[in-house]
């Protein structure tokens, strides 16, 4: 007769195999993270938000009937973000608690700073490894009037939070370019007074420019021209990303 005792303690001992293995393959994956720092260009930012939705977006296509999403993108959050820190510097730029709670659980461990409201394009660019964390755009929320300005380029590069879908509640703004692909999404500036495309799904309006949504791709500037006194010689992309995980 079989003892339970004995067949707890062989299924513990299983369940602790299975543990070391996995902290073993993590410990590979690391590695190989690592590497990437000296195969990447110089000056490219470790963080490539393309590449985390597409990872992401596999593991839930594979529609695991155990392992909950939220449980899935929260851990593989967190392994990505040990990923990019051992590739580089990252820092989360919050300008208050709500913000900074969306942050840690999209990128958990990774240290937060104040971002300084005033100054926030410029501490944005200039801490290295940065990602400043901003609330929607909203009517007293007119902070992307900025990235059409001359200076930076800066560029909305997903929102907030991962999961779960179509639930966002802030912005992550990072240097370098979103860069328009199949599939993305674009958010874009343009004079209120312009043609909007017939796809545009309106998100902020402010003194006479008007952010939209749209499929289309649209032209990037890293210094446009102009400055908001003045309209916008032509519309200007702010960012382009991913619309939000599914299941697949």
């Amino acid at each position: 007769m079989t003892n339970p005792k004995d067949d707890l303690a062989s299924t513990r001992r299983a369940i602790d195999a299975l543990d070391n293995q996995m902290l073993s393959l993590i410990d590979q994956r690391l590695a190989l993270a690592k590497s990437l720092r000296a195969l990447k260009p110089a000056g490219r930012a470790a963080w490539d938000p393309a590449r985390e939705h597409a990872l992401l977006q596999r593991l839930l296509n594979r529609k695991s009937d155990t392992f909950p999403a939220s449980t899935l993108v929260s851990m593989w959050s967190a392994l990505i973000t040990c990923s990019l820190m051992t590739q580089g510097p990252l820092v989360l730029l919050c300008r208050n608690p709500e913000q900074e709670t969306l942050a840690k659980l999209a990128f958990p461990a990774s240290p937060t700073q104040k971002l300084d409201i005033k100054n926030w394009r410029a501490q944005t660019a200039e801490t290295p490894g940065a990602i400043a964390v901003l609330p929607l755009p909203g009517p007293d929320q007119t902070w992307w009037r900025e990235l059409v300005r001359p200076g930076p380029a800066l560029r909305i590069q997903t929102c907030l939070p991962k999961w779960p879908p179509n639930q966002y509640g802030a912005c992550c703004v990072s240097m370098g370019p979103a860069v328009y692909q199949e599939g993305k999404i674009n958010w874009v500036v343009q004079n209120q007074t312009d043609e909007l495309p017939t796809d545009a799904v309106v998100l902020a309006r402010s003194d006479g420019l008007v952010l939209f949504e749209t499929a289309q791709p649209t032209a990037q500037s890293d210094a446009p021209g102009t400055g908001l006194s003045h309209k916008l010689d032509q519309p200007i992309s702010i960012g382009s990303f991913y619309p939000p995980l599914q299941i697949g």
